[in-house]
């Protein structure tokens, strides 16, 4: 149909989508050809939007039937975003049990876009929810592992009436669901939802991990530590007031500080390693010592930590553009707080000299060492390599988390304990983490 290439045209495009809706399902094939067409003039997002609101349900067959047989990943992430895009939930049930996988990876991707609770979202009204749980429940097991994957996420975006069904998988199989419904169970209603005897079993595993638990790279985009140089973990632990330890392997830390530090500051828990090449790291927000709400509680407590055993140190380091800070403390009395984020009122949180790492690291980028210009430490070069440095300076002046790995000495085992933060504001919520 030549009024397709009218969508091209600023001028004919009102004109031609209401033809072209008017047809109806004539204008259906022309169009799924003109969608997958690279060479097109018309964008291929205005297609989708034709077929899917303009032409609407007469449309979603020939897309899903078009999707099904599609030979190569343009065209089906074209194809897949078209038929995402109707809205139909009982199409998408329906679809879940589609031969083509490409098809079921769609229709829960249509499911979570209309049907997803999740991030305060209302349920969609007319929607029965518990059908859709259960025809979403045997694609965890589904042979393409992308769309086993996608039906566990969108499963988590369902609300609590997704807990029972898996609880009942959980308790009587079949077999082949049991592992990834145990992960959208914890991801949902976080340890609570679990059984006892699930319960049991994790705890079971992480001791069983434990026994041969190697060091891996601490690394959370968004990571805080503070390290003292001791294997006493129970001393660490006195001084921060932390409470309710619980064994964890390095990767359920890093899993932990992870979830912590995106999804917004929590800072009611942390990741205490075991002691690594001498010294022994406490990993999550609460550690910030350049957060505005954290500053001065980690400063206080960092201080503390050197009078008890000699250093103690505090970080942060953003890996996405989100700058630095350190803190520097030494039997009882702080050095150095330096925070280079990019902030107005970073310089408000300064204290002590340079320090020599730091001089040395300018040299080492070919920059005038910090402290060597009129305007000291608000000179430009160093400002501008200042937001890079905490992994480089903590691996100087002791151990980096960024660092760790299978040739780092261990000995003991991390735990999972709760800060004073979660005494005052409650504990925090538990999720699917890896072990």
């Amino acid at each position: 149909m030549d009024v397709i290439k009218d969508l091209a045209y600023r001028d004919r495009r009102e004109a031609a989508r209401a033809h072209l809706v008017a047809s109806g399902r004539a204008a259906v094939r022309p169009l799924i050809e003109e969608l997958l067409d690279e060479t097109s003039a018309v964008p291929y997002r205005d297609i989708q939007n034709l077929l899917a609101t303009g032409i609407g349900p007469d449309a979603c067959d020939e897309v899903l039937s078009a999707l099904a047989g599609a030979e190569d990943e343009e065209a089906r992430r074209r194809l897949s975003g078209t038929f995402t895009s109707f809205g139909s939930v009982e199409r998408y049930r329906e679809a879940l049990s589609h031969p083509s996988a490409e098809v079921r990876n769609a229709a829960a991707v249509g499911i979570q876009f209309a049907c997803s609770v999740a991030y305060g979202r209302a349920p969609r009204p007319g929607v029965d929810y518990a059908r859709l749980i259960e025809a979403l429940i045997p694609l965890l097991a589904d042979p393409d592992p992308g769309t086993a994957q996608r039906a566990e996420w969108v499963l988590t975006m369902l609300g609590p009436g997704v807990e029972e069904p898996l609880r009942r998988v959980r308790a009587d199989g079949p077999g082949k669901l049991r592992a990834r419904a145990l992960s959208v169970l914890a991801a949902v209603g976080g340890e609570e939802a679990l059984s006892p005897k699930d319960r049991a079993t994790v705890e079971r595993l992480i001791r069983v991990t434990l026994l041969h638990d190697e060091a891996v790279p601490l690394d959370t985009c968004f990571t805080s530590w503070i390290a003292v140089p001791t294997g006493d973990q129970r001393s660490v632990g006195e001084v921060l007031g932390l409470f309710d330890a619980r064994p964890a392997t390095f990767a359920l830390g890093q899993s932990v500080g992870a979830h912590d530090s995106h999804d917004g500051a929590e800072f009611g828990r942390v990741y205490v390693t075991p002691e690594v090449d001498g010294w022994t790291l406490v990993l999550g927000p609460w550690c910030d010592p350049a957060d505005p709400e954290r500053a001065e509680e980690v400063l206080h407590a960092v201080t503390e930590l050197s009078r008890r055993h000699g250093r103690a140190q505090a970080y942060y380091f953003g890996e996405q553009g989100g700058g630095s800070a350190w803190l520097i403390a030494e039997n009882g009395s702080v050095v150095r707080r330096f925070c280079a984020s990019w902030k107005d009122d970073d310089a408000a949180l300064r204290l002590g000299e340079p320090l020599p790492e730091e001089r040395a690291a300018c040299v080492e980028e070919g920059v005038t060492p910090v402290g060597d210009t009129e305007d000291g430490e608000n000179d430009e070069e160093w400002l501008d390599l200042a937001p890079y440095l905490a992994p480089h300076l903590a691996a100087r002046l002791g151990v980096s988390p960024f660092d760790l790995g299978p040739h780092t000495t261990v000995h003991g085992s991390g735990l999972v304990a709760l800060t004073p933060y979660a005494r005052a504001h409650g504990r925090p919520s538990t999720g699917a983490y890896a072990i």
